[in-house]
């Protein structure tokens, strides 16, 4: 059977009558469009998609019912709509399920949908919120809160924003039901992007690696926030006394670097830290928001200084491998002061260095201490001593810099590293000059 033999004569004119206005259109050159006509083109065309989508999955629940799979013997309306469209089976499964939803669940979002005015995305939030209610919740109650999620998208949220939202949307009926919602939406959701993770990796053959992945949204928001603070905060950062400070010895006078290398200098780094004697705690501090009940109850979420909601088994998984790490006093007793005997500094220095400082002391830098080498600021091979006295953290970056002959170095009385540019230095190196310290 045909596309053209489901087609009633009317409705095959409207399709037809429909294409030919979109290829009208687009025999217009888009150069000759004004700055309103472009913007008024672009939404109609969204609301006309959205528009064809209602339609197409009207025609995908029709298709279903009348089993016209059976006329071509097809294993089900997946894999007959899946030959007709030229996609495959697994997408039309998705849509078919979406289309009968539709067809005999929620009116409110149909009607919105079929006029245009929310996308499909928005649309696959709002079902699956709804489906995912509590069995406590009534059929009244589903009613009402997908009206409210429709209001919603219909007053700007996107899909990643309804989404949001959607976890509580029987808030403001039940705040029990909004609870057990929001609990099994995000462990589902949770469920769902372990099973989607992914990776790769391909070597170039010039030097390179190229890679793709795929990962839950906390953990890509834990490691954008890592690599953020190590590709950009000291350009802006602050000194011990609140004052802003500019970090001359990065990137930028020059062509500098836009924000995907940054990134990718940032992940660099970050590998190259890696522990190399095996896998322990993880390095992660994040701050997590919930309410004690729901921390022993397992209800809710809870709410992470990034900004993301997670489900409080998730926070408390992550209570287990992450947090403040207390710094205990005494114990065993170590030798600090080591004199000249050894060049570098003790595990023991670096501990008693950890309690004074948390990161570089370069002004503004943000990189933790563990990643830090310990710099002396009178220079060993000069006399200087393997002690507390001639020890500043300094990552490795600002290490460098500090060896570097195009910048000044000052250490100030908060214990904190001062570069500026040394102007009259040539650029080819050599040791980095002092002010009021040495260098080394």
């Amino acid at each position: 059977m045909t596309v053209q033999q489901l087609r009633a004569p009317v409705f095959g004119r409207w399709i037809a009558t429909a294409r030919s206005a979109v290829e009208a259109a687009a025999e217009v050159p888009t150069g000759s469009l004004d700055r309103f006509e472009v913007s008024e083109a672009l939404a109609e065309l969204h609301a006309l998609e959205s528009q064809v989508a209602a339609l197409k999955l009207a025609m995908l629940a029709e298709a279903e019912q009348r089993r016209l799979a059976e006329d071509q013997a097809d294993t089900g309306t997946d894999a007959w709509a899946a030959k007709l469209t030229g996609s495959t089976r697994a997408v039309m499964a998705g849509g078919f399920w979406l289309a009968r939803m539709l067809q005999t669940k929620y009116d409110a979002t149909r009607e919105a949908f079929a006029k245009g005015l929310i996308d499909a995305d928005q649309v696959r939030v709002i079902v699956n919120a709804a489906e995912k209610m509590p069995n406590a919740a009534t059929e009244e109650q589903r009613a009402a809160a997908e009206e409210a999620l429709v209001a919603k998208a219909l007053d700007g949220a996107n899909a990643r924003r309804l989404r949001q939202t959607a976890r509580r949307m029987l808030e403001q009926l039940s705040k029990d039901l909004a609870d057990q919602q929001e609990k099994d939406m995000l462990e589902d959701e949770e469920e769902h992007a372990e099973r989607e993770t992914w990776m790769t990796m391909r070597d170039n053959g010039d030097g390179t690696v190229s890679g793709r992945f795929v990962i839950p949204e906390l953990q890509a928001q834990l490691l954008r926030a890592t690599l953020e603070r190590l590709s950009a905060p000291r350009r802006w950062g602050r000194n011990k006394a609140g004052e802003p400070v500019t970090d001359p010895t990065l990137p930028g006078d020059g062509p500098g670097l836009n924000w995907s290398e940054q990134m990718g200098a940032a992940l660099i780094e970050l590998l190259e830290h890696l522990p190399t004697k095996g896998l322990g705690r993880s390095g992660v501090t994040v701050i997590a928001h919930i309410e004690h009940q729901h921390l022993l109850d397992g209800l809710a979420s809870a709410g992470l200084d990034t900004g993301l909601r997670t489900s409080a088994g998730q926070a408390r998984r992550l209570a287990c491998n992450a947090g403040i790490i207390p710094a205990i006093l005494g114990g065993r007793s170590e030798v600090l002061d080591l004199g000249r005997e050894r060049r570098l500094h003790s595990k023991g220095q670096r501990r008693a260095l950890s309690v004074t400082y948390d990161s570089c002391a370069a002004e503004g830098c943000e990189r933790p201490f563990a990643w830090c080498e310990i710099h002396h600021p009178e220079p060993w091979g000069g006399g200087g001593c393997t002690d507390l006295a001639n020890a500043v953290p300094l990552c490795g970056f600002h290490h460098r810099r500090a060896h570097d002959g195009r910048y000044f170095v000052k250490y100030l009385p908060s214990g904190e590293v001062r570069f500026r540019v040394n102007r009259g230095r040539a650029a080819t190196g050599g040791t980095a000059a002092v002010v009021d310290g040495s260098s080394g």
